[in-house]
């Protein structure tokens, strides 16, 4: 597995624990909140019912059930049990018979002789207290509320169950449970907030770790390429100025002969040109000072295009050349003519045999552009980011280094160097954009 995706793998599992700590964390705090109020409610609320129950008279609720009026002792019983529900922040104190008709309701919530609809939700608590026990029901929500009720035996002089007394939590006593849990949420939600934020950066210093390893790389191709070209300039250097010197003694035989010399002529100046370019390379990583005339882009083209013509020939490559007259910028002509060379050297290796490369020069407002399109596979997407990597190429016997040298001489003129794929394709169009004035010396 690659490094990168792996440190992801290993990154994703540690928030995925992260996460199931924090979330299994969160839910045994608020059961354990949960059941701790839960089991206080009840005490409470068993301990005012087991209180209250004494204040009714268990002999006189038959009575009160068949009764259609209250007396006295029912209405004083009425309003005990409402101060008592005050005191005590209830939500209902209700006294029924035992089959489960309301005697009495100390809100009025029910009416009179109305059966409890209420005892459904606690049947298991209520069936208890019918048996004589005082019971508590389990928490139950209703809604967003949660409810909890305390049922009382009320005994007759012969120690019967005559009725049951009933008093519920009040519903604001619970705020605070539905607030725990919306908290627990609310905490789970900022817990994966901060690990999306905490990814993101960890992201970033791992994009900005590879960006650095990838420059640190890169440093070192440099390092071993300014190695092992100055290891070799020399011997470069020696055979280069044999065959000049030579050049320039077959160009005074041909002269002394009658002949046209011009042939001869080239010779030396690439050997110049060849070793300004071996001197490049030492100097690839130092920003170097371009020596800077007026130079006439339509003349430039032709006289690099006339140098690899016989190159273009052997594949069977027709050129056509397209160059406004007039188009002079101010450049290091051998410099331009090594982009040149580098562009049409690139378009020989990618066009189909028998097809043709274009090469164009037009103003283009204040800048003036240099294209050469070939009609060759065009460029890959996947390659678009890569092209001007020093050492990077999807030729065998490529350097990798041509683009990127030529974008780099380029941008010393103030310019640049684009490739993209042509339109309509297939094949593939280079740009070089040169300012109309020179570039600023700043």
């Amino acid at each position: 597995m690659p490094p990168r995706r792996r440190w992801m793998l290993w990154a994703a599992l540690a928030y995925l624990g992260v996460l199931a700590v924090t979330a299994t964390g969160l839910g045994l705090l608020y059961q354990g909140a949960r059941t701790h109020l839960d089991q206080a409610l009840g005490q409470r609320l068993k301990a005012v019912a087991d209180a209250t129950v004494h204040l009714v008279d268990g002999d006189r609720i038959t009575d009160w059930s068949f009764d259609p009026e209250a007396g006295t002792d029912l209405l004083w019983l009425t309003s005990r049990l409402e101060r008592i529900r005050e005191d005590n922040q209830l939500a209902e104190i209700t006294l029924c018979d035992r089959d489960g008709y309301v005697v009495t309701s100390a809100s009025q919530r029910l009416e009179r002789g109305a059966r409890n609809v209420f005892w459904d939700l606690d049947r298991p608590a209520v069936e208890l207290a019918r048996e004589g026990i005082t019971s508590v029901s389990r928490l139950y929500r209703s809604g967003e509320l949660y409810q909890k009720s305390a049922h009382a035996p009320v005994l007759d002089r012969d120690g019967q169950v005559a009725g049951v007394l009933t008093v519920e939590g009040a519903a604001d006593f619970f705020t605070a449970l539905a607030a725990l849990r919306r908290g627990a949420w609310a905490t789970v939600v900022v817990v994966l907030v901060f690990l999306a934020v905490m990814g993101g950066l960890l992201l970033g210093i791992h994009r900005s770790l590879e960006r650095a390893r990838a420059s640190l790389a890169r440093q070192e191709h440099l390092a071993t390429m300014g190695r092992m070209t100055a290891g070799i300039a020399h011997e470069i250097r020696n055979p280069l100025g044999i065959i000049r010197g030579s050049a320039q003694n077959l160009e005074r035989v041909l002269r002394d002969h009658d002949l046209d010399p011009e042939i001869a002529r080239f010779i030396p100046e690439e050997v110049d040109r060849l070793d300004r370019i071996l001197s490049g390379y030492l100097a690839f990583g130092r920003e170097d000072e371009v020596t800077l005339d007026q130079v006439a882009l339509d003349r430039l083209v032709a006289r690099t295009v006339k140098l690899v013509a016989d190159e273009l020939a052997d594949r069977d490559l027709a050129v056509s050349v397209g160059a406004s007259s007039g188009v002079t910028v101010q450049a290091d002509a051998p410099r331009l003519q090594q982009v040149l060379l580098n562009l049409l050297l690139n378009a020989r290796d990618a066009a189909p045999v028998g097809s043709e490369v274009e090469v164009r020069v037009a103003r283009n407002g204040d800048h003036a552009e240099v294209t050469v399109a070939d009609r060759g596979p065009g460029l890959a997407p996947e390659h678009a980011d890569r092209v001007f990597d020093p050492f990077w190429t999807t030729k065998d016997k490529g350097s990798g280094l041509g683009l990127a040298v030529s974008r780099r001489i380029a941008r010393q003129h103030g310019g640049d160097l684009r490739l993209e794929a042509r339109d309509p394709g297939p094949g593939c169009v280079a740009t070089l954009d040169l300012p109309l004035e020179p570039p600023s010396r700043e």
